[in-house]
């Protein structure tokens, strides 16, 4: 069965970017960026509904970055300086570990708005990879940093059962990170422990801006049901070499481009994928956030996703 489903942060529209402009300015109250928020998210929900996307999301409009709900919803992190996402002209703010991680709970129902997704929906929850955390923090606390990803890997898990008992089913763990050549065994193998930890269900790996295939051998080993990988920086062929026996998600519409794809070249693509990969199943994504984008070109990749999915039975 072919699944279709966003992989991270929706871009806000430029409403919702003058309205959060003037909140800052103190020229506009809270309550109505709010609802704001809640109609762009209400407006994309929709979207997905209309273009036949499989999985919701409520495209996490209220995320200042990947990591910033976790200063909340964790203890022993605050919010530190910014520094760049990536090789983007975007930017987050490290988690600063200042004491040992622990779930608190606090604002999870605060960024995971799951009564804004239709009710008989498969409903997705996106957290950040417990490997990426840790790379990317500014560690204060841990003498190990393989004691820090077990921590945060131990806090994800209950994180997840407190999602699933609010109706979550499917979730994403992104871990751009592990694109890295430079990933070394060491945090490779606290990576896969941490899964093990983590991993719940139908879980996804999701790696975007870089090339996977050199750590596609280890994201087998994991206990996921499926590796999500950026097609514009794998190649396909890499994938050829491997008893794929997890679900592969195929990240085909590009969040980092506003050209749009062909449908037509993009199916001949995933059918060619599934001929000569042979995963276990196939999820139709784009390749990372489409936060990148102009808001009304992301609107049209999300309707073009669920064409694809529709030509790829």
């Amino acid at each position: 069965m072919v699944e279709t489903h966003l992989v991270g942060t929706f871009p806000r529209s430029e409403t919702l970017v003058a309205a959060t402009r003037a909140a800052v300015r103190g020229n506009l109250a809270q309550s109505e960026v709010d609802r704001i928020l809640d109609t762009d998210a209400q407006s994309l929900i929709l979207l997905q509904q209309q273009s036949g996307i499989g999985i919701f999301t409520d495209g996490q409009l209220n995320w200042q970055d990947l990591f910033r709900p976790f200063s909340q919803i964790f203890k022993g992190i605050q919010v530190g300086g910014l520094a760049r996402w990536f090789d983007n002209n975007t930017f987050y703010r490290k988690p600063l570990i200042t004491d040992k991680v622990r779930f608190t709970g606090d604002g999870l129902k605060q960024y995971f708005r799951v009564e804004l997704l239709p009710k008989a929906s498969l409903k997705a929850a996106i957290l950040p990879g417990p490997l990426t955390f840790a790379l990317l923090a500014e560690n204060k606390a841990y003498r190990s940093f393989e004691n820090l990803v077990d921590d945060l890997a131990h806090s994800m898990k209950e994180a997840v059962t407190s999602l699933r008992n609010i109706g979550y089913e499917y979730f994403q763990f992104s871990e751009p990170s592990i694109c890295s050549r430079n990933r070394t065994k060491n945090e490779l193998d606290a990576a896969q422990h941490a899964f093990e930890t983590c991993a719940n269900g139908r879980t996804v790996i999701q790696t975007y801006f870089g090339d996977a295939s050199h750590a596609i051998d280890r994201l087998l080993e994991f206990p996921v049901e499926t590796i999500g990988v950026d097609l514009y920086s794998t190649p396909v062929e890499s994938l050829a070499d491997h008893d794929f026996d997890k679900v592969l998600g195929c990240g085909c519409i590009d969040g980092r481009n506003s050209l749009l794809e062909s449908p037509s070249e993009l199916k001949d693509i995933v059918l060619g994928i599934r001929n000569s990969v042979e995963p276990a199943g196939i999820h139709l994504t784009p390749n990372c956030d489409l936060e990148f984008l102009p808001h009304p070109v992301a609107e049209k990749k999300v309707a073009l996703l669920g064409e694809i999915g529709k030509l790829v039975v």
